[in-house]
């Protein structure tokens, strides 16, 4: 089968009309610009617009001869170097905004909290992937366990525990409903009074994320990043644990 330079090409950067100058090039050898053009099918003042870009790439040069200039393309070695380049560069410009996020995040005076949604299936895995990939010292939890075991079986609740080592971090759960099950090692639980009403649904607070889970309809779980919004559910949370303790 063929190669698709044309398609190799243009997943790399260039556009649909420096891929064509570059190949009629590359394959005409040094020529004019009016046979670039009527090999790759183009318009003559499109050709030449290519040509300049690809020039400033380093990809195509010119020469005179007599009176006429020719173009010609360069060989594939010089095109890889530039693509690789290229890549490195862009890697750089990466790993400068990756540092600069924080300071790009308060650009709007504040730093705006960061909304993630799911559901089905998926919304408790990715609430333990995110617990697993921010590793935080401790995990605050607000749940209904009757809901829990309800909507997730057992054997899916296994699963998803095993991304997350409870070991590693201070768990404290404010239940409601029953356990259900011998108390995991290193989990403070207290039982919340029935008297302050009902609710169908996990709260988790952990790092700086507040994470609400819904166990009406289809399982769904909203992953809100803010500090201040983690600061205050933690404080939230500490006045109903000493309360409930009580």
């Amino acid at each position: 089968m063929a190669t698709d330079f044309f398609k190799l090409l243009t997943s790399l950067g260039l556009s649909k009309t420096e891929t064509q100058v570059y190949l009629a090039s590359f394959e005409l050898g040094p020529t004019s610009v009016q046979e670039i053009a009527k090999k790759a099918r183009i318009s003559r003042t499109a050709a030449y617009e290519a040509i300049e870009s690809l020039q400033k790439r380093g990809l195509l040069s010119s020469f005179l001869r007599g009176k006429k200039r020719f173009f010609s393309a360069e060989e594939p070695e010089r095109a890889f170097k530039h693509f690789k380049d290229s890549v490195t560069d862009m890697t750089s410009k990466l790993d400068d905004l990756q540092r600069l996020l924080p300071e790009m995040k308060m650009l709007g005076g504040s730093e705006r909290p960061a909304v993630r949604f799911y559901e089905g299936r998926e919304a408790i895995f990715s609430l333990f992937n995110d617990l697993a990939d921010l590793n935080p010292k401790q995990l605050d939890e607000v749940s209904n366990m009757d809901d829990v075991f309800e909507k997730l079986d057992n054997d899916y609740l296994q699963e998803v525990r095993k991304v997350v080592d409870p070991s590693k971090m201070k768990t404290r759960i404010l239940h409601r409903g029953s356990l259900k099950r011998e108390p995991r090692p290193h989990v403070e639980y207290c039982e919340l009074s029935k008297d302050l009403g009902d609710f169908h649904g996990d709260i988790w607070i952990y790092g700086n994320r507040v994470a609400f889970v819904a166990f009406v309809g289809k399982v769904m779980a909203v992953i809100i990043e803010s500090q201040p919004f983690a600061d205050t559910a933690r404080v939230l949370f500490a006045a109903a644990w000493i309360n409930s303790k009580k």
